[in-house]
Formats: C-alpha cells, structure tokens, sequence
C-alpha cells in the first residue's frame, strides 16, 4: 500500500494532461457549434411534446433561458482552448452539457455521458495548465483519465462476449448490411469481411487498453486506435449516431504520451520554472473512489433479472454499445372506459425522430409516453377515464416476433419508479 501511495503521489509533469485538454476541446468545438448552428436545443428540447428526463427533479428552463445556455455552452467550450479559462470553463460547459442530455433520454447516447465524464475528470485534476512551465502533478491526476479511457474500451469488450456476436456476428451483420443499402459496396455483405469486423472489434477492446498502458507496443496501440475510430466513423456516419465521438478517442492517446518526453519537447529549456501541484488526501480518495465506481457501474443490471438489452434495464451508462438492434411495430390505444371505444393515437407525430427510435431501444419510455398521451385525451379530447394501452411487437435480435408486454394493460396506471423487467414479458429463447 505505501508503494501504491508513493506511485500514486508521484509527482509527473502535467503536460499530456493539458495537451489533451486542448485536443479534446478542439473536438468538442464540432459538437458545441452542431447544437447552436443545427437547431439540435430546439429540434430536441423546445419543440418536442413530451420530454423523458433522468429525473422529476431535472426540468427544462424557459425557451430564452434554454438557448441562452446553449451559447454559454459554446463560449464555455471555447473558454477550454486557454489555459488561463480552462479550468473554470470547463466547469461551465460541464454542467451546461451534462445539464441537457440529462432533460431527455430520448436523444441520449453513451458519447455524452463519456464526454461529462471527462469534463468531470480534468476539473478535478488540471488545477492548473500552462505550456510554458513546467507544472508537476501528482500521478494519480494522469492515472485517473488513463483508467477511464481503460474502462470504455475494457467494458465494450466484455459486453461482447455473447452468443450473439460470438455465433451470430449481430448486430454487425446488421450494420454493415444497412452500411450495404446505402452504398451499395459489396465488401460490406461478404461473410469474411462481417466475420473479420466482428471479431477484430471483440480483440479490438478488450486488448487495446493494455496495449496503451505496455510502453512497448504503446505506438502500435496509438496507430491501432487511430485506424480503428476512422473506420468507425466511416461505417456509422450515415447510418447511426456515431458524431465526433471517434475522434475524441483518438484524442485519448495523448493521455498516454510519456509526460517527461512531453514537456522536453513542447516546453523551452529556457522555461527553468517548475511549479508543483498537490492533491489533498481527500481528493486523491475521491479520484480512486470515481474510478471503482465506474467499473462497478455497467455490471448493475446482474442485480436484476431478464436480459438487459432487451429490457433496457442498466443498459444505459454500462458501455453497451452497437450491441443489438431490434425491429418493432407499435400502436398505442386511448379506450374511454366509460363508453368502451377505443381510439389509436400516432406516437411518432407525437416524438421526435430520435425521441421515436429509443422508443424501441429503452423500454422506460413506454410507461412516460403513455401518461403523456392520458394527459392530452383529458384536456383535447375530453376523455376523463382513459386507458392506455399500447400493442408492441418487438423481434430482437435473431428471435421470433413477440409482445413485449400484455397489450391490455393500462401503461398509464403503471409507476414511473416500476422498473421495466417487472411488467415486460421475458425474452423468448
């Protein structure tokens, strides 16, 4: 333990810390000028009808204040590129960021929370950043962002371990076969190019975080990297959300670059200033502590029964990603209890088109979305004793149709706290 102490607390040059900082914002810039210039705060959080929030207690703020954030958002992530704002402007655009995908998990996706991870992580170890002295910080500061980008790839590669990519190839064959309509490449359906992808991209994560921490395949492991995010985002750029996050990974190698190596070459030898930098022994706890949790966090939905792709529970914030795909036809129903009629209602006018596709990847939007829909047959049409009901058949994977729930139970009646997997029928084998 003393050894992993003075490891811990040994004092390295913070260089690669602010280096990647600056990579990272520059990536970043892409997104933050994506949601002002591309309408994404008012196509996703103004306009839509219903909202899904990670929490009652999380609502959004007026239109003016909404858009307001979303330029403080921009000037914020513009603040991250100088050393003199860094840190206090990445405070800003963290809680500005986290704050928006955090009113909607209807447009959520992993990259967003890996990004407020991030954001969360430098804030709590780049006190202070400079390319013109030599600032020294203790290990764990560097060790911490290192073992997050560990985790992300670590933890993809475990998920993978199923019969479904092991047996099946899915959803790979999947993908490169929608890749196929829109490009019309035949490399794209050849059963040795689907086998390759699929199993180069199982090899591809559980290793390549080893490889990064090995100093001597580190530079093969930083080509590895680049090749493989590229390739990503070629694959996924027409057909999926992939958005910069291919090249933010690419910019985590720079948190594997040898720090000492690092400030000799950015940093002038005239440059003779050293400063150090401490951490409390309580922020040092509250770094290792972050990191345990990280690694216990995607493993939660063991706690729970039925399969967690399939019933969405603890698939969110687990690094379950590209893992399945699902075809649904749904129907929601309105049935005024006091006359019997029954009435179908047209959820996608009511959802945006991202609101609309995670309808059938999270479960946990369904029972939401009904309340909302018994909300509106009281006020528009006046049903005062409405029944929602919803006929949902769902073919996941290679599995045969089947309901995912009893289609005459009312979804409105049913609590928002009620997990999914207590009212969803089990996964057909």
């Amino acid at each position: 333990m003393n050894s992993l102490n003075k490891h811990l607390n040994y004092l390295n040059p913070s260089i690669t810390i602010s280096l990647f900082r600056l990579c990272f914002s520059i990536v970043l810039l892409i997104q933050s000028v994506h949601f002002i210039s591309g309408e994404f705060i008012n196509e996703n959080i103004i306009k839509p009808l219903i909202l899904f929030p990670f929490s009652n207690m999380i609502t959004p703020a007026s239109e003016t204040t909404l858009i307001a954030l979303g330029y403080l958002l921009l000037i914020s992530n513009i603040g991250m590129l100088f050393n003199k704002t860094a840190r206090f402007c990445t405070i800003v655009f963290f809680f500005c960021f986290t704050y928006f995908w955090l009113l909607d998990k209807g447009y959520f996706n992993n990259h967003y929370y890996f990004i407020s991870l991030i954001c969360f992580l430098i804030i709590l170890v780049e006190k202070k950043s400079s390319f013109k002295k030599n600032i020294l910080t203790p290990n764990i500061s560097i060790i911490a962002l290192q073992l997050m980008v560990f985790i992300i790839y670590f933890v993809s590669g475990l998920n993978k371990l199923n019969p479904y990519w092991l047996f099946d190839l899915q959803p790979i064959k999947h993908i490169l076969e929608a890749k196929y309509t829109v490009t019309d490449v035949n490399l794209f359906i050849n059963p040795i190019v689907i086998f390759l992808m699929t199993y180069c991209g199982l090899i591809f994560d559980l290793f390549i975080g080893f490889l990064l921490f090995i100093k001597k395949t580190r530079v093969f492991a930083f080509v590895i990297v680049i090749l493989f995010n590229i390739i990503n985002f070629y694959i996924f750029r027409d057909i999926g959300e992939i958005g910069v996050f291919p090249f933010i990974m690419i910019s985590t190698i720079i948190l594997f670059f040898d720090p000492v190596k690092t400030k000799k070459l950015l940093i002038p030898k005239s440059k003779k200033q050293t400063e150090n930098i401490k951490h409390s022994s309580l922020l040092t706890k509250l770094l290792i502590v972050f990191i345990f949790l990280q690694c216990l966090l995607p493993f939660r939905h063991y706690l729970f029964s039925g399969y967690v792709d399939y019933n969405g529970v603890g698939q969110r914030f687990s690094w379950r990603m590209k893992l399945m795909y699902k075809e649904v036809n749904l129907q929601y129903y309105i049935t005024d209890l006091r006359t019997n009629q029954r009435f179908e209602t047209n959820v996608a006018n009511m959802l945006t088109n991202k609101q609309f596709n995670n309808l059938k990847y999270f479960p946990d939007l369904v029972v939401p979305l009904a309340k909302k829909i018994k909300e509106i047959s009281r006020k528009e049409k006046g049903i005062m004793y409405p029944k929602i009901t919803c006929d949902y058949n769902i073919q996941f994977m290679n599995h045969s149709t089947q309901k995912l729930f009893n289609p005459n139970i009312d979804l409105s009646a049913i609590s928002n706290k009620k997990l999914t997997n207590t009212w969803i029928k089990p996964l057909k084998k």
